[in-house]
């Protein structure tokens, strides 16, 4: 082998080489003890198993004040259901009265209603959400692009397909629509056995590439439920596994075909209906509105999509894996070392952070609201953890592989609409190259000298192992190319990724009709029974009647979603750096702060050729806003 040094980094006028190394390895060696790693959570008279993790949060790592004071205090007094006055309302006034007629028009106007009664915006509702949606008269942009004709459906609101389709391209979890493939297929059956030649002629004219869905099929199996088992948590709470077909236009306009309600193994086993506006421009606001059976099927999709954000996306793919990166880096690489240097600004908060979710979150909060039992649901969070794909999950093999080649996004009409795809890419690429500047100067020889680095060798054992992380999609890096991947895959999981996943809850989630966490009600049995369902039976299946639960259910967003300051951002991370001791992370952070500006102004073009502009847009990537870590 080689007789490569180690690359290490160095302050100015460091100690002869042979110095550093042996008071960094002295550092690994107490590090080894400080974190070691557990799979085990004793909460209460429980023992809950979750993926590897921090045994301890070492006292560097301590955090006090993680969660903002007013919205903690709100969060006690709904865990507990009680309703003592808060300022400047009382939290119980911000759930909808039992009591109340059961009318979604109704449920919009106390929202807004509610807002307005908090000038200061002191609680949940501080800001706009999606119930808030504007109903203009004229949708100029989409007219002239013309997908909907003048007079037509000139309107759009939190419950149209519009909206809807467009959440998975800019909403919590933008991450898993892909490309339909087999389930073209199956849709195509059922639509000839149900005799829905519109949907048969629809399918067989259009490319495959242009057929997407969302599948949540996999729900049963990776909880450990059998095919034809009920998701219930058995207290009131129910859960589904739909699988939903979008149609991605020419023009770029995402458009719901049809809805598997809850598979159940095979299509005939299964309740499967069709959109009877097949098509942007045919459908009128009214329609959408009284189409409770459609409404219903979307409602099952969105709340589905809620579970699988907040425990695999969110919690699991971004907190947990990044909680792996940590404790195998400081149990393996010397506090000096170049790649421990290009992290550490990335881990701030987390360790911390993710012990709360551990003993409280997901115990005291999420499972109790999950439409499956806690024993499921922790099962499905350690299935998310056992199948996360290291290399797939890299951001220009992810959209590739779901039906987004990266090189056709910044010009193609087709994708001008999947704002997170567009901005993801681009973040990515800039990170990498800020990674690589800094990468190729310490690993001078090339593939050789990151395959005769000891430390690195550890690194990828300790997240490899069983007795590690256990994450054996990790690489065994060899060569200079898979490292550079590899430390951007660690940044971007916890800066720009968890930052797209996380900030946005609050917008889309705490008006919880837009997307419960579970239903209220036993799904329908039959496609007739769901064709007969009227509004009160969609309304039903919401946690009207269930007050801690909204409670509990809309503040968890807001909890989550205070936005990132300056200090914590990642523009401001690379000003930091370019005044960096270190000459080469200095020059490299300067390119990085100059790209980071650019591509603020890249981002808000972006958000801007999106077709609706009557949201929020998509600037949640903005590098002033992104955290340089997982801090909430």
């Amino acid at each position: 082998m080689p007789d490569f040094q180690v690359p290490l980094i160095y302050p100015a006028l460091s100690p002869p080489y042979e110095v550093v190394l042996e008071e960094t390895i002295g550092q690994l060696e107490k590090n080894k003890g400080l974190y070691e790693w557990e799979t085990e959570v004793k909460v209460g008279t429980k023992t809950l198993v979750f993926p590897p993790h921090a045994a301890k949060v070492p006292p560097a790592d301590q955090r006090e004040n993680i969660f903002d004071p007013n919205a903690l205090a709100q969060t006690f007094y709904a865990l507990r259901d009680q309703c003592a006055p808060l300022s400047p309302i009382s939290i119980c006034r911000l759930a909808p009265d039992a009591d109340m007629p059961k009318d979604f028009d109704e449920l919009i106007k106390r929202n807004e209603e509610l807002r307005l009664e908090d000038p200061k915006q002191q609680n949940m509702l501080f800001d706009s959400n999606i119930g808030m949606l504007p109903v203009i008269s004229s949708f100029r942009r989409a007219v002239q692009r013309n997908i909907l004709p003048p007079g037509d459906r000139a309107d759009r609101d939190w419950y149209t397909d519009a909206v809807f389709a467009q959440q998975h391209f800019t909403g919590t979890n933008p991450t898993t629509i892909t490309l339909a493939k087999d389930w073209t297929s199956a849709f195509l059956d059922s639509a000839s056995a149900a005799g829905n030649a519109d949907v048969v002629k629809l399918l067989r004219s259009v490319h495959a590439n242009s057929l997407y869905v969302q599948d949540y099929s996999y729900f049963r199996s990776a909880m450990g439920f059998g095919p034809n088992q009920d998701l219930t948590s058995g207290t009131g709470r129910y859960g589904c596994a739909p699988v939903a077909l979008f149609h991605l236009t020419d023009e770029g306009h995402l458009h719901p075909i049809a809805i598997v309600l809850d598979y159940k193994g095979s299509m005939p086993d299964s309740i499967v209906i069709f959109n009877k506006r097949l098509a942007p421009k045919s459908s009128t606001l009214g329609q959408e509105k009284e189409d409770w059976p459609w409404r219903y099927a979307k409602m099952c999709v969105q709340s589905a999509d809620w579970l699988r954000h907040e425990v695999a996306i969110h919690l699991v793919n971004t907190h947990l894996v990044e909680e792996a990166v940590i404790v195998a880096a400081h149990r393996t690489l010397p506090p000096k070392h170049v790649v421990y240097h290009l992290l550490e600004k990335h881990w701030d908060t987390t360790l911390p952070l993710n012990a709360l979710a551990r003993t409280s979150l997901v115990p005291g909060v999420i499972a109790p609201l999950a439409g499956v039992p806690p024993g499921q649901l922790i099962r499905y969070l350690n299935n998310a953890y056992a199948t996360f794909d290291w290399h797939a999950l890299h951001v220009p093999a992810d959209l590739a592989g779901r039906g987004f080649p990266p090189a056709s996004l910044a010009d193609s009409p087709k994708f001008h609409n999947y704002a997170y795809a567009r901005n993801v890419v681009c973040m990515w690429d800039v990170i990498r190259a800020f990674v690589a500047s800094v990468l190729e100067v310490y690993y001078k020889a090339g593939d050789a000298h990151v395959a005769a680095d000891p430390h690195l060798a550890a690194f990828c054992t300790e997240m490899r192992s069983a007795h590690g992380a256990n994450l054996t999609s990790f690489p065994q890096i060899k060569t200079l190319h898979e490292l550079i991947d590899a430390v951007t895959m660690c940044i971007h999981i916890a800066s720009p990724q968890h930052t797209a996943v996380n900030y946005l809850q609050h917008y889309y989630q705490v008006f919880v009709a837009n997307k419960p966490w579970a239903l209220y009600t036993p799904l329908p049995k039959t496609l007739e029974e769901l064709n007969g369902y009227k509004q009160a039976d969609v309304f039903d299946a919401l946690p009207f009647r269930v007050t801690r639960d909204w409670l509990v259910g809309a503040q968890l967003p807001y909890l989550l979603s205070f936005e990132v300051v300056g200090s914590s951002s990642l523009l401001t991370y690379a000003s930091t750096q370019a005044r960096s001791y270190n000459a080469v992370v200095a020059r490299a952070a300067r390119t990085l702060e100059a790209e980071l500006k650019r591509l603020q102004g890249v981002f808000r073009k972006h958000s801007k050729e999106m077709d609706d502009q009557k949201g929020e847009g998509y600037m949640v990537m903005d590098p002033e806003m992104t955290a340089v870590s997982i801090l909430i």
